[in-house]
């Protein structure tokens, strides 16, 4: 009797069972190594906001003159990124006046602000965050719960409170026209701590001149800041409205587009925007769970980009806070 070796094959349910294990498991493996990455970015961004803090508190201390750390948004090599620069003032001060086709409800209190001109501190180059790094504030400097309605005393330059913590994040310079935002930034004052304004010239408010011309840069138009030749915000709209009865987002916002603090373009000076603290947040992520096309370039756009920030920052982002006393840079959960 002639026996026979038969080597038993594989079915086609069991080729497919195979190809799909392998494919889950390929899966599984890039989503793992992909979250890795990203924290690893985010954990790096983090580190460098902080190293960047450090060195504008100590570039303070030692010149004895108000420093900022500044944020603003950079479009290179068709991707959008954030770029920190360290600036003082320089150049004096304007009093900043509405512009003629402001309406004429605004609050006499806002009609004048005094804005000081910085430069680029020379030597310090700019510094280019890790790709999908954002840095946004909360909206303290825009709104003051102390104010009451209307605007009350000590309220020159703030609106009536505009509901629970806000963060206003920068602009995205990428393909799609989305609503603008604002140039983060934070002041340390000669002492090295943080401070609200800027004691050389008793302002609130500073711009940098980037390219060192004297005239302020916004939206392709560059004023000399003489007599009436005033920065026009154009459409920039900031600091979403909280309904009072409810407490619900609204789809409008406190500031209306006269006030030149949103970054339009690359190449814009507007005023930076400081608070008492920085987020570290990833733009990507958060870009992949907002309706990104909603974020249109008008007022309700630009209330539901702010909105969908302030969500995600909340449940997300890197609290960056500074200890005044040691100069260390703390996240929350070390403070």
């Amino acid at each position: 009797m002639v026996s026979r070796d038969r080597t038993r094959g594989f079915t086609l349910i069991e080729l497919l069972a195979v190809v799909a294990v392998v494919a889950i498991v390929g899966v599984i493996t890039v989503v793992a190594y992909s979250a890795v990455i990203n924290d690893v970015r985010r954990a790096s961004a983090v580190e460098q906001v902080k190293g960047l803090l450090a060195q504008s508190r100590t570039i303070a201390l030692e010149s004895g003159r108000t420093t900022m750390l500044a944020f603003r948004a950079r479009n290179i090599n068709d991707t959008p990124r954030v770029e920190a620069v360290i600036a003082q003032p320089a150049g004096g001060s304007v009093d900043w006046q509405v512009p003629d086709d402001a309406p004429a409800s605004v609050p006499s209190v806002m009609s004048r602000w005094r804005v000081s001109r910085f430069v680029l501190v020379d030597g310090v180059d700019p510094v280019l965050l890790p790709e999908n790094a954002g840095v946004a504030i909360p909206a303290h400097a825009l709104s003051n719960p102390d104010n009451g309605a209307g605007g009350g005393a000590g309220g020159a330059h703030t609106l009536p409170y505009s509901g629970d913590l806000q963060y206003l994040p920068p602009t995205h310079l990428g393909e799609r026209r989305e609503a603008a935002g604002i140039m983060p930034g934070i002041l340390f004052g000669r002492d090295g701590t943080t401070v609200t304004g800027i004691p050389e010239h008793q302002s609130r408010y500073g711009w940098i001149d980037f390219d060192g011309d004297g005239y302020q840069g916004l939206d392709g138009v560059e004023y000399s800041l003489e007599g009436a030749d005033m920065p026009h915000g154009g459409s920039c709209w900031v600091l979403p409205k909280l309904a009072g009865s409810t407490g619900a987002a609204q789809t409008t916002v406190e500031y209306p587009q006269w006030i030149p603090l949103c970054q339009l373009g690359e190449l814009d000076e507007p005023w930076v925007t400081t608070g008492p603290f920085l987020v570290v947040y990833d733009t990507n992520e958060l870009r992949s769970l907002e309706s990104v096309q909603d974020w249109l370039p008008t007022q309700a756009g630009s209330a539901t980009r702010s909105w969908a920030h302030t969500r995600y920052i909340d449940d997300y982002g890197r609290r960056l806070f500074f200890n005044r006393f040691t100069g260390v840079s703390l996240e929350e959960a070390e403070r």
